[in-house]
């Protein structure tokens, strides 16, 4: 099996060796190490599969004009470490559409779960470019599942499991039987990624799992661990999804 290589790009050096032990430990390749100066002419050279990169790099180019240059050039995955950015930065770099962001100390699991979800979402990308997936309704077939981060920690969350979710100002509460997720979301977002067979808008701040649903009243929908509000138009829409004699 070829082991993916990974390129860092990190100004502390002791950071960057830790990093690189741990990508040995995981069956990872570390292919470079670099200090933010030569990272776009190594990616040249050794044609790396992800690069984990400093977002507070010193230097010319810190490592949010790298990330965009990666994105724009390369098209390959890259995830951000940070131990601190300012809001502005933070701000910065999300538009940059990283693959993910890492922040430090961190573990190896939580650097495994990182690496293997922006490997996934990059091979799933290059997979729609090149015709094997065709829609977002392939995509729906395709998973049935979403990733939730918790503190440090990515976790699988099924469809089946979700009862309902619920927004929460400009993040989203994921809902199942025995867990309350917070997700940094909203919930327009959160409703083009849940495949719309199985999920509906019921109220402004509601999302229904439509096979969850124990039973309808007149302005609220039953779980069987609680209900939540139908929103007046949001109902002939609801209803029209039942078979109801």
């Amino acid at each position: 099996m070829i082991k993916p290589k990974i390129l860092i790009s990190e100004d502390e050096a002791i950071i960057a060796e830790d990093i690189a032990a741990s990508l040995a430990d995981l069956g990872y390749e570390t292919c470079a190490i670099d200090s933010g100066e030569d990272t776009i002419d190594m990616i040249r050279e050794l044609h790396p599969d992800l690069v984990l990169l400093d977002i507070n790099l010193r230097g010319d180019a810190d490592g949010v004009e790298i990330g965009a240059r990666i994105k724009d050039e390369f098209h390959i995955p890259f995830i951000y470490l940070t131990a601190y950015a300012d809001r502005a930065t933070i701000d910065r770099a999300k538009k940059t559409e990283p693959d993910g962001f890492l922040v430090k100390p961190f573990d190896e699991k939580s650097l495994r779960s990182a690496i293997e979800i922006a490997l996934y979402k990059h091979d799933n990308s290059n997979k729609e470019t090149n015709g094997a997936a065709t829609s977002p309704k392939d995509q729906e077939v395709a998973t049935d599942y979403i990733f939730v981060k918790v503190k440090h920690r990515i976790i699988k969350v099924h469809y089946s499991e979700i009862l309902w979710v619920e927004a929460y100002d400009n993040y989203s509460f994921i809902v199942t039987a025995d867990q309350k997720y917070l997700v940094s979301s909203t919930l327009k977002d959160m409703e083009h990624k849940l495949p719309s067979q199985n999920f509906v808008r019921v109220h402004r701040s509601y999302i229904a799992n439509l096979d969850k649903i124990e039973a309808l009243e007149e302005n609220s929908v039953v779980f069987a661990k609680g209900d939540i509000p139908i929103g007046k138009s949001y109902k002939k829409t609801l209803m029209s999804r039942f078979n109801i004699i």
